[in-house]
């Protein structure tokens, strides 16, 4: 095992086993307003963020379920985002946009990297791409998987696609001032009575247990239960994607009835190189070995 040291971590740091020559280690960072979040870092090349989707969810259901073979080619670092996962929740409930920006900034300086990829999954689409938009200089390219940029076209195609696989009509799900929120609660407790709530990821229940299975239930979910305090999150994303300049690649499902399967059609990034696939909401652990060709490919051409 080898020790390395961190002067701002809280914790002592934990070296984990090698794997695939890389080292693997795991980390507390404290933030400026102290919190700590759990840091991971495997792999070997150029440094590469992954944004973990949710919204609250944690890292370890990408690179558990097939996500770690981009660490062939990237250095990944994996972070629990605050109130989420491993990581420690804030004092003072601060789960704003703009904060949860600063503590992906504040880890950048801290590791001392001058610029870094981005690969943010599902929600973390919204948190990527402002993250990218604010500090455009310090990202060198962005791999958004099956990502979310406007939560309204995502629900919205949740609960379309819900009440079909219900076979019901939407009306049935949406009342006369009703939130958008209510429909979508109505047409999920649906799905999860009749057990196809899988099919809104997956084409088959079995990759939906395996995800379910890494879900760990005493996991921190501060940010999950108070992120709809926040309505900066709901912004429409996509305009902001038309400023950015970086090298994009944008992995999509054609069956991921999640977030929409032509959701990704709305994306404006001007150098953007898209990649439908015939998954659902997790190409990486539904197609391995096509998902790590994609990202491969793509970093060649980055490079």
């Amino acid at each position: 095992m080898i020790k390395l040291r961190f002067v701002c971590l809280l914790l002592t740091l934990l070296v984990l086993p090698q794997i695939t020559q890389a080292v693997s280690k795991s980390f507390y960072f404290t933030t400026s307003d102290g919190v700590q979040l759990y840091v991971r870092m495997a792999g070997e090349g150029k440094p590469c963020l992954f944004i973990h989707g949710g919204p609250g969810s944690w890292t370890k259901y990408f690179y558990a379920l097939g996500g770690d073979v981009v660490e062939q080619d990237m250095t990944m670092i994996y972070v629990d985002q605050r109130g989420c996962g491993r990581s420690s929740s804030s004092e003072n409930k601060d789960y704003s946009l703009a904060r949860m920006v600063q503590d992906f900034e504040e880890l950048r300086e801290h590791l001392g990297y001058d610029k870094w990829m981005i690969m943010p999954h599902s929600f973390g689409g919204t948190i990527a791409t402002e993250y990218a938009y604010q500090h455009p200089k310090r990202v060198s390219a962005a791999i958004f998987v099956n990502s979310t940029l406007y939560l309204n076209d995502a629900l919205e195609s949740y609960i379309k696609n819900g009440a079909r696989l219900l076979g019901k009509p939407e009306s049935d799900f949406r009342k006369t001032g009703g939130s958008i929120g209510e429909a979508l609660n109505g047409v999920a407790y649906q799905l999860n009575q009749q057990d196809v709530m899988y099919k809104m990821m997956y084409p088959e229940k079995e990759m939906f247990d395996q995800i379910n299975a890494v879900m760990d239930t005493t996991l921190n979910w501060d940010f999950g239960s108070k992120v709809w305090d926040f309505p900066e999150y709901a912004q429409d994303f996509t305009i902001k994607s038309a400023s950015l300049k970086m090298p994009v690649l944008v992995i999509s499902g054609h069956n991921d009835l999640s977030v929409g399967p032509e959701h990704y059609r709305l994306f404006k990034f001007r150098n953007a190189t898209y990649r439908p696939m015939a998954t659902g909401h997790c190409p990486y652990q539904e197609q391995t070995a096509l998902f790590h060709e994609h990202v491969k490919t793509f970093l060649a051409k980055v490079k």
